[in-house]
């Protein structure tokens, strides 16, 4: 755990449970991500002390805690760049992210680290001056806005666009905030060119097809599901409770913020595809399947 491996002539990750890629531009390091709290953070600029490296700049992939909980302290004690696609609003109030999710000013049960950043200065990577053969892509889906990375040893961190065999084992459900873009940049990793892909939380992979057909898989199957529950009319919280049922999950106040938003992102492209629809009764809001899903056509 915490420990650099390198992949590339100039390129490394810090392994951990939210990886940190590392790129060496000369006497520069250039970050995929920042950890997940401050003491990644200071186990990165330890490596970077050990490889030789001044930090230039760190590349957050998306706006998600796990992913910027670095940031602030590697801003604070390098003055190093922070970019971001989309950066205005996020950086300046991280709570927008829990805000998202919650649907409101977040309550305290959401404000702890794995919810919450701490807010620093972004830039927007998609206008930044990046190192000779570095390459950005966006690959919206699990969140507003994420970016996929290259190095120039062709390799690729990929953020949270692809979720592992075993999160769909243990879990079942992954966060998205957009199912569609979600898919659509599935499609956009399958066609990336590359020695190697690093996820955030998955292992690395050399060939992308056969993640992205099981996360594409799992998409198609989870909206399929919830369309068979909602044979029967059921409000939003009724839904939810099946889910978790069927699923055998655990019900907590943060799992209710993150699952409660991945069914709602399945119920937008649900409804979108015409497969869903809503009416309200005695003042409560139903979701039901539509009638050819209904009637089993």
């Amino acid at each position: 755990m915490y420990e650099c491996v390198q992949v590339g002539k100039d390129t490394f990750f810090m392994d951990c449970p939210s990886r940190v890629g590392i790129f060496r531009d000369g006497d520069a390091a250039w970050l995929i991500d920042s950890g997940s709290d401050k003491d990644a953070a200071k186990k990165v600029l330890g490596i970077l002390s050990e490889l030789g490296l001044r930090l230039e700049a760190a590349i957050v992939t998306h706006f998600h805690a796990d992913h910027t909980g670095g940031a602030a302290l590697l801003q604070q004690r390098t003055g190093c760049r922070l970019l971001l696609a989309e950066p205005t609003a996020p950086g300046a109030f991280p709570e927008i992210n829990t805000a998202l999710l919650y649907g409101a000013h977040p309550p305290k049960p959401l404000k702890g680290k794995f919810f919450l950043a701490q807010s620093a200065r972004y830039e927007a990577a998609e206008n930044a001056d990046l190192p000779e053969g570095m390459l950005l892509t966006r690959l919206d889906g699990h969140a507003f806005a994420m970016l996929g990375v290259r190095t120039r040893d062709q390799v690729w961190f990929i953020g949270d666009s692809v979720a592992s065999e075993h999160t769909f084992e243990k879990y079942k459900l992954t966060y998205l905030y957009d199912v569609e873009k979600f898919l659509q940049s599935l499609d956009t990793v399958a066609s990336l060119e590359g020695k190697l892909f690093v996820p955030a939380h998955v292992a690395p992979f050399e060939r992308a097809e056969d993640i992205v057909e099981r996360n594409r898989r799992w998409v198609y199957e989870t909206g399929d599901f919830l369309t068979e529950l909602l044979k029967t009319p059921l409000t939003f919280e009724s839904l939810l409770k099946r889910v978790f049922d069927q699923y055998a999950l655990q019900m907590t106040f943060g799992q209710h913020t993150l699952l409660g938003a991945t069914v709602r992102a399945f119920l937008t492209w649900l409804m979108d595809a015409g497969r869903v629809s809503y009416f309200c009764e005695d003042n409560l809001l139903y979701w039901k399947a539509a009638e050819q899903d209904a009637e089993g056509r």
